[in-house]
């Protein structure tokens, strides 16, 4: 189930970064409104159903809970700064390559047991990867090294979370992510929200409630999934963005992309676990 959250966790990302983007094109406003407004609705949302639960808004261990928040939200803020420098290709790649750090860090940080099979579907993930996304690094940038930071970033708030939900509930973690954006993006976010397109409310609120989902399922899932195993399968983001934009937003889907695609879901069908049970079942029928 924990995978399956994971899986679900990067359709949700990918939807609230589709229809942010038409927010994007079609406004003047930026993306950043989108990741507001997903601070708004998962405060209250998630508020109420604290409240409705008469569960505790007093963490149990407020320093892990502060570590996971502000890493997340730092990592956050440096992607989507890097974007006004280097292209969404490269931000995007430069930052899914988290999952590398997270394999080689994992036994040293949190001392889980990496499997030897991880490192191979590692390889094959970021070779799928570059094949999808096709950067360019000829003139590396100021963005290009926000976007590489925001990976490590993103490496320790997940080794954060893993930490955190060991003592704090899943909704309460997120919770305090929601307040912490809340309080924290306002200057960055005030310029559109005073000058918001009403035309554009609905995929506004809908990039909003597909991020928030996004980060549930994501916090959900790590309650038992291993930080190796669920930065691997997060990596799905890419397949699935890769095909929304070509759905949707007319992006080109080529042999290439289409190879990097196949070479990504053998890996996710890897980390699944599907191989090592289809082996030891021939194994048992031999």
């Amino acid at each position: 189930m924990d995978k399956i959250l994971m899986l679900l966790s990067s359709l949700f990302y990918a939807l609230g970064t589709y229809y942010a983007r038409i927010v994007v094109i079609n406004t003047g406003m930026s993306a950043v409104i989108t990741s507001y407004v997903r601070f708004i609705v998962g405060a209250v949302v998630l508020g109420g159903y604290l409240i409705y639960k008469k569960q505790s808004f007093k963490p149990k261990n407020p320093k892990t809970l502060l570590l996971r928040i502000s890493l997340n939200f730092t990592s956050i803020v440096v992607s989507t700064a890097s974007l006004n420098f280097t292209t969404i290709t490269n931000a995007n790649l430069l930052n899914m390559i988290y999952p590398v750090f997270i394999v080689l860090l994992a036994p040293l940080v949190t001392k889980e047991e990496i499997k030897k099979s991880t490192y191979i579907y590692l390889t094959l993930v970021m070779i799928g990867a570059y094949l999808i996304t096709n950067p360019s690094f000829s003139n590396i940038n100021v963005g290009d090294l926000l976007a590489f930071t925001s990976a490590i970033l993103t490496t320790f708030s997940i080794f954060a979370l893993k930490n955190a939900i060991k003592y704090d509930d899943a909704n309460l973690i997120v919770f305090y992510n929601m307040v912490f954006g809340l309080v924290f993006n306002l200057p960055v976010a005030y310029k559109d929200l005073a000058n918001f397109d009403m035309a554009w409310l609905l995929p506004v609120i809908l990039s909003a409630i597909a991020g928030l989902l996004g980060m549930l399922t994501q916090t959900w899932s790590y309650k038992t999934l291993d930080s190796a195993t669920g930065s691997l399968i997060s990596t799905s983001r890419i397949i699935i963005s890769a095909i929304i934009g070509y759905l949707f937003l007319t992006e080109p889907l080529d042999a290439k992309i289409i190879t990097g695609i196949i070479l990504v879901l053998i890996a996710l069908i890897g980390v699944s676990g599907y191989f090592q049970r289809y082996y030891y079942r021939e194994k048992e029928e031999q």
